[in-house]
C-alpha cells in the first residue's frame, strides 16, 4: 500500500472499533513529517506521521495512534498544560502523565502506542486525571515521547501555521464542535452498548452536563421542600388569638406555623458507598437543624430488602446502619409513610438501584438523595440530587440534579 492508502486503512480501522470518535478522526489531516520519530498532532487537528519510521506499522498500530493523537486534542491537554503552567523541563513529564490518562481507555487487547507511559509506569492506580499522574506519579528515565502541541501547547519545529481557513486544518469555533459532537457520540454510544470506555465517559458527561456543587443542589431543594410545608398555617386552640381582647365572649384560636416531620429512608445493601452514604447524612442533618426543623422530629429507617426499626435521633452519628443484602426500598418508603406521626417530608438516601412505589404517597413529599457515577433516574414524582463521586479517591465530588 502506499501512504495515502495506509492512512485510510488506519483511520477506518480506528473508527471502526472507536465509532464515538469518529466524528474527530475524520476530521483530521495528515501531514508528512520526516525525522520526528513516529506520530504526533498540533492543536489543529493536524497529524504529522513519519512515513520511514512507521512503514513497518500496522494498521491497528497506526489506528491506535490516530486514536492516541485525537484523545489529546478532545481532552483539551494544550489547554490544561498552560493552565498549570508547564515549563519545557516537565514536557515530558507532562507527555506521560497525559498519555497515561488516554491509555486507561484503550479497548483490552489494543496496545499502546510506542514508547506511551501507562499508570502502572508511573507507580499510579488507573483512572486517575492527568494532573494527578502529572503530581503524584514517578517520572520514566530513558523513555520519552513528545506527541506535539496537542499534549502541551507547545508548538514544535514541523508544526505548521495556525490555520488561515478550513483547508489548512481546524479552528478554535470548529474544534468546539466537533468536541461537543464526540461527546455526544459517546453518551449515546453507552446508551446503546453500554460499553464506552470510562474516562471518556467521564470527560463527555463533563463536557454535556456541568454540574454544581451537590451540597448546594441539595441544600436548596431540602429548603424548598420544608418551606413549602412550614408554609402551611393551621388553627390551634393552644395559644390565645392576639384579637381576643375584641372578643371576650367568644374563644378565638391562634394561627400556628407547622414544624414539618422528617423521616430519612437509607438504603444500606451492599451497593452502597458507605463514604457518601455518611457525608449526605451528615449533610441532611446540618441542614434540617438550619432550616428550623426539631432534633426530635427526624426519624431514621435503614433498609436493604427489609425495612429496619424507626431510630429517633438527634444527629446522623446516632444512626446504626443495619443491611448489606439487596435492595427494596418499597417496603422502607412504605414504613416510613405508616408511621405515626405521618412525616411530611420523606428523604431518601439509595444509589438509585431499586424498585419505587408505583404512585407517590398521599399528603407526602419525596426527595431522592442519589449516590454514585450515572444512578437510574427516580419516578417523576420524586425530586432527585444526585451526589457523584467522580474519581475512586474522592479528589472531586460534584452533581446534578433531575
Amino acid at each position: 500500500m502506499n501512504q495515502v492508502e495506509r492512512m485510510t486503512s488506519a483511520r477506518l480501522w480506528a473508527a471502526y472499533h472507536y465509532p464515538y470518535l469518529a466524528s474527530a478522526l475524520f476530521a483530521i489531516r495528515f501531514i508528512d513529517a520526516d525525522n520526528i520519530g513516529g506520530v504526533a498532532a498540533d492543536e489543529h487537528f493536524r497529524v504529522y506521521v513519519d512515513h520511514e519510521y512507521t512503514s513497518s506499522w500496522s494498521s491497528q498500530s497506526l489506528g491506535v495512534e490516530m486514536v492516541h493523537q485525537v484523545s489529546h486534542l478532545l481532552r483539551g491537554h494544550a489547554f490544561r498544560a498552560r493552565e498549570i503552567g508547564l515549563v519545557e523541563d516537565d514536557v515530558f513529564h507532562w507527555v506521560d502523565a497525559v498519555d497515561a490518562e488516554i491509555n486507561d481507555d484503550l479497548i483490552e487487547n489494543h496496545a499502546a502506542p510506542v514508547n506511551s507511559a501507562l499508570p502502572v509506569d508511573l507507580k499510579l492506580a488507573s483512572s486517575l486525571f492527568a494532573e494527578e499522574y502529572f503530581v503524584n506519579g514517578e517520572r520514566r528515565a530513558g523513555q520519552h515521547r513528545d506527541c506535539g502541541s496537542a499534549a502541551h501547547g507547545d508548538p514544535r519545529r514541523w508544526e505548521e501555521p495556525p490555520p488561515l481557513n478550513h483547508s489548512d486544518g481546524v479552528r478554535t469555533e470548529e474544534a468546539d464542535l466537533i468536541r461537543r459532537r464526540v461527546a455526544s457520540e459517546i453518551l449515546s454510544h453507552e446508551r446503546s452498548h453500554g460499553d464506552s470506555p470510562a474516562g471518556l465517559l467521564r470527560w463527555a458527561n463533563g463536557l454535556l452536563n456541568p454540574r454544581v456543587d451537590w451540597r448546594r443542589e441539595l441544600g436548596a431543594t431540602l429548603r424548598r421542600g420544608v418551606a413549602e410545608i412550614s408554609g402551611a398555617v393551621d388553627y390551634s386552640y393552644r395559644r390565645p388569638s392576639r384579637r381576643a381582647s375584641c372578643s371576650p365572649d367568644v374563644i378565638l384560636p391562634s394561627l400556628r406555623r407547622r414544624v414539618p416531620l422528617v423521616s430519612v429512608v437509607c438504603d444500606t445493601s451492599a451497593s452502597m458507598s458507605e463514604r457518601l452514604l455518611a457525608e449526605a447524612l451528615s449533610e441532611i442533618d446540618g441542614l434540617l437543624v438550619s432550616s428550623g426543623v426539631r432534633l426530635d422530629a427526624v426519624r431514621v429507617f435503614t433498609c436493604d430488602a427489609e425495612p429496619g426499626p424507626a431510630q429517633l435521633v438527634r444527629s446522623a452519628s446516632e444512626i446504626t446502619l443495619v443491611g448489606g443484602g439487596g435492595t427494596d426500598l418499597t417496603i422502607g418508603i412504605d414504613a416510613a409513610v405508616l408511621s405515626v406521626p405521618r412525616p411530611d417530608l420523606v428523604v431518601v438516601i439509595t444509589d438509585g438501584w431499586t424498585p419505587w412505589p408505583a404512585m407517590a404517597p398521599r399528603a407526602v413529599r419525596t426527595l431522592a438523595v442519589l449516590l454514585g457515577e450515572h444512578p437510574p433516574p427516580p419516578p417523576d414524582w420524586v425530586q432527585g440530587v444526585v451526589v457523584e463521586d467522580m474519581t475512586p479517591h474522592g479528589v472531586k465530588v460534584e452533581s446534578h440534579s433531575f
